[in-house]
């Protein structure tokens, strides 16, 4: 029922959305229903998923190279992991289609993005466990979020922001500084 909802907004829109669901709800299919739009209208712009961990980091690479990248993957997409544990060389960055990430190795890598191509040709960010903001990794998203929207200015080019998160208590606030209209803004009690 979750997915119903949303489906539309991720599918059908180029809008920013923000995702308040529990645990387990199929939060990672919403964030596939967005990457899937971005294909489809600009096959050549990268995804770029930001996981708070290393842990949900490596799950999501295992997860989306047999996915998007294995034998039987009907769309042969390249899928590089960009955390403290693994920087790949320049040529693997432009070749892929989604860079799996930690906040703190976006941000650096974001930073000089006037001299790297591959930060330009992001046309999705997924921010995976958002609620996080609240706490020490908050500002890193802050600052990822706010070049992001920078970067889209400068450049002319949209760059959509997807949002996923646990209920949140103040999701009305994180909407609103997120970019998110109220009509792309769904926050589901837990018991949902």
């Amino acid at each position: 029922p979750i997915q119903t909802q949303v489906f539309h907004a991720l599918y059908h829109t180029n809008n920013n959305v923000l995702i308040g669901a529990p645990t387990g709800s199929g939060k990672t299919i919403m964030a596939e229903l967005a990457i899937l739009r971005l294909w489809n209208i600009a096959p050549k712009k990268k995804t770029i998923y930001i996981a708070p961990l290393k842990a949900i980091a490596k799950e999501r690479i295992k997860d989306w190279k047999e996915r998007f990248e294995g034998e039987k993957s009907a769309v042969k997409k390249k899928i590089l992991e960009l955390t403290g544990d693994y920087t790949p060389d320049l040529d693997a960055l432009k070749a892929s289609d989604i860079l799996i990430t930690t906040p703190e190795k976006w941000d650096g890598i974001s930073r000089n993005w006037q001299n790297r191509s591959y930060v330009q040709d992001v046309g999705l960010i997924v921010i995976d466990e958002i609620h996080l903001l609240g706490q020490e990794r908050g500002p890193v998203l802050e600052v990822i979020v706010s070049r992001m929207n920078y970067i889209a200015q400068k450049t002319s080019i949209a760059i959509r922001m997807v949002g996923l998160s646990t209920a949140l208590a103040n999701g009305k606030d994180v909407a609103n500084w997120f970019g998110v209209k109220p009509q792309y803004f769904f926050n589901f009690k837990p018991q949902v």
